[in-house]
């Protein structure tokens, strides 16, 4: 079958050497109405590439995946929002992608791979659970979501928050630095990982080639008055004595090449999913498809990175969805980071979540548990 699950749902770490390849979150209590309530965190499910993180506390039968993005950091960026929509939820699950350094080279990891292993993990969860792409994720998690709705699996509900699903609608320093040259040209930035890492062998874009473009934008962020050096400053995330915004920011890994480059080829060069010329394990999928899944798209006004317009796209595909399940949400003065990380996440973006999460819930008749 084309989603063939290959995961092995046994609780535990990850095996072998590829335990160095990921980041504990040290998410260990959720704060729920003035009270701080302890969670339980563990590896659900592994993967050919990934594994699922998951994180339990009592209370509420709601299940929640965030689908990470594969940008540079590790999914250890999340541990805000995750630790946010734990708030709204008894069950958060993670995409936790490895440092494909400690991954040995024969196990390959394309983008169709990070489409097709987003929707074992989602189809896993099951169709009452609730989806969370964020950023680069945004575009697994909707491919994901269109693989299963054409099996009758769709999710309860799909939020998107600041990601490509239409570059072109309002490009930024990033879509044009991606689209403006020919694949060869980011074909000459890949290298082998060398010996005697478990990945010898493995073409990837590098960890240091990542730091050298966060550095860049950190400084143009600087410059222009962006949010980001500030979020560095006054750090209102869940932890930020343990989990410091700056930290997360800067603990980055190496990408495996062949995602890298089909990352850059389907999402910002030929724009496959906008133009409905994307083609998963051989299926065109069809957003069409998507017709009892509540959509949010969110955006954030001043956001360099997925400017406001281009995850809003995503309504203009999905047009099957009942009009009082598809909402947008507009963050006012905010940047990139704050769709996911700190207090303007949690003032505006996880309300919106936890309302449509109950929306969704109350449309389906799930019996579900929203607080």
């Amino acid at each position: 079958m084309w989603l063939d699950t290959q995961i092995s749902f046994q609780e535990g770490p990850a095996p072998g050497l590829r335990g160095l390849a990921f980041r504990d979150f040290g998410l260990r209590r959720a704060h729920l109405g003035g009270e701080t309530i302890p969670v339980a965190e563990d590896i659900a499910g592994h993967l050919p590439y990934a594994q699922m993180r998951r994180f339990r506390r009592a209370g509420s039968d709601r299940r929640v995946l965030v689908v990470a993005p594969l940008s540079g950091g590790f999914p250890l960026l999340m541990r805000d929002l995750a630790a946010g929509l734990l708030r709204h939820a008894g069950e958060v699950d993670v995409t936790d992608w490895p440092d494909p350094r400690h991954v040995p080279a024969d196990i390959p990891f394309d983008f169709e791979a990070n489409c097709l292993e987003t929707a074992r993990m989602m189809r896993a969860l099951g169709r009452d659970a609730h989806v969370v792409g964020v950023c680069q994720g945004v575009i697994p998690a909707l491919s994901a979501a269109l693989l299963l709705a054409a099996e009758g699996e769709a999710p309860a509900s799909l939020t998107l928050l600041g990601g490509p699903v239409d570059p072109a609608r309002n490009p930024t320093h990033l879509d044009h630095l991606l689209t403006d040259q020919p694949l060869s040209t980011f074909e000459r930035l890949m290298e082998p990982v060398p010996p005697p890492f478990a990945g010898a062998g493995r073409r990837v874009f590098p960890r240091r080639r990542q730091m050298q473009a966060f550095a860049l934008y950190l400084w143009r962020q600087g410059l222009t008055g962006g949010e980001l050096p500030s979020m560095m400053m006054a750090d209102s995330g869940d932890d930020p004595l343990l989990f410091p915004l700056s930290r997360l920011c800067w603990d980055m890994m190496d990408l495996p090449a062949e995602f890298f480059l089909g990352n850059v080829d389907q999402v910002f060069q030929r724009r496959a999913l906008a133009c409905g010329t994307l083609d998963i394990a051989g299926r065109r999928l069809h957003p069409d498809a998507l017709t009892d899944c509540a959509l949010l798209t969110g955006e954030a006004e001043r956001d360099d990175i997925s400017a406001p317009g281009q995850t809003r796209a995503a309504h203009d595909l999905c047009r099957a969805i009942p009009k009082g399940l598809s909402r947008h949400l507009l963050v006012p003065k905010a940047g990139h980071f704050s769709l996911f990380y700190g207090q303007t996440m949690r003032d505006y973006v996880l309300p919106a979540i936890a309302k449509l999460m109950a929306a969704a819930e109350e449309r389906r008749g799930d019996g579900g548990s929203p607080l």
